[in-house]
């Protein structure tokens, strides 16, 4: 582990961002992975893993997460409540904490949340966010955000799909006061973790998606609208006269043919 990062010690960090325990790794091959270890080993709520480096990072349905070190946040902490399955609060209310952090410290225009875990600036994917259920009583939380890198630093597959907070914003954004930020706001939203989202949180979520208004292919074969959200978190969409409540990506056939 590392002693210091960003020219203060470890200690200091875990004392101002007010967690039960940080740790802060050269390497790692996933901080979902070490978090997971730490839930085992009697690990609190809030308490937070963070990388400079992945080397097995992993984003939705075990997708590879492009880790590059020190160009980007790459952490996990842990939430012991009782969980739904699955997870649809905590990764929303996640998504809305992680985009008020963005703005915090940075300048940026058109961020959003793409649902149910994606966050985009301008259309181009930022970071993401996974929500790893251990039990009922516990879930591990993982954010990884691109925040330094330049369009070269992308491999060319991705070059063209993702962005960067520095890039998308013009402006260098320290690591550490991001990753504070995010625990933060992480705060005021899930602790204590609501049971339905308040009418001034799906408000706030629909004006924060990218995909209000869209037309979604869905697995079925229909197509429908996306009209909102439900106070637990899933997508409204309206398909054939029906309105039908969406709790998971296996409903919708592909998000790559949603139209920006």
């Amino acid at each position: 582990m590392q002693p210091t990062w960003e020219g203060k010690s470890v200690a200091d960090w875990q004392a101002n961002w007010e967690v039960p325990l940080l740790e802060i790794h050269e390497t790692l091959t996933s901080t979902n992975s070490r978090a997971r270890d730490l839930l085992r080993e009697g690990g609190s709520s809030f308490s937070t893993v963070i990388a400079q480096t992945q080397t097995e990072g992993r984003g939705r349905n075990g997708n590879y997460w492009h880790s590059p070190k020190d160009m980007g946040l790459w952490m996990s902490f842990l939430l012991r409540h009782s969980i739904q399955d699955p997870p649809n609060l905590v990764s929303t209310l996640t998504g809305l904490a992680v985009v008020d952090a963005i703005d915090s410290v940075s300048d940026t225009s058109r961020l959003g949340i793409k649902w149910p875990n994606d966050i985009e600036i301008n259309g181009k994917k930022v970071g993401g966010i996974l929500c790893e259920t251990c039990g009922r009583e516990s879930v591990v939380v993982g954010i990884g955000l691109n925040v330094i890198q330049e369009q070269d630093d992308f491999p060319a597959f991705l070059a063209e799909k993702v962005t960067s907070i520095g890039m998308a914003s013009g402006k260098a954004v320290s690591l550490a006061e991001l990753a504070g930020s995010i625990l933060l706001h992480c705060k005021i939203l899930l602790d204590p973790l609501p049971t339905v989202l308040p009418v001034g949180l799906i408000e706030k979520l629909e004006r924060r998606s990218t995909l209000i208004g869209m037309k979604v292919p869905l697995s079925d074969g229909q197509e429908g609208s996306v009209l909102g959200f439900s106070p637990l978190g899933a997508m409204l969409v309206m398909a054939e006269g029906s309105l039908r409540h969406i709790n998971s990506t296996s409903a919708v056939r592909s998000y790559t043919e949603i139209p920006k």
